[in-house]
């Protein structure tokens, strides 16, 4: 949380924020259903490895970033965890 609040304090400059959330769930297709009701989230990608989804989400003003990843999408039924990856740069 501190790393979050570190990097909201410097995001004051009124640009949507990008992030890639990387899923850990019980229910890979409930989740992922529950997924394309958030209005954040872009892209949604089922995947195997340590997570089982892959979740776009972008948001403005910041401050809605976080607020979309903790209080929507941890708090889903059946998601163990989530990664958040800031998104800086694209090319």
């Amino acid at each position: 949380m501190l790393q979050w609040n570190k990097l909201l304090a410097n995001a004051g400059d009124g640009h949507a924020s990008n992030a890639y959330l990387l899923i850990r769930s019980t229910d890979t297709q409930k989740t992922m259903s529950a997924l394309k009701k958030v209005p954040e989230i872009q892209e949604i990608i089922g995947t195997t490895g340590d997570s089982d989804i892959v979740a776009r989400i972008s948001a403005h003003p910041r401050e809605t970033l976080l607020e979309s990843v903790v209080n929507k999408v941890q708090s889903m039924p059946g998601v163990l965890s989530t990664e958040t990856l800031p998104a800086f740069s694209k090319y």
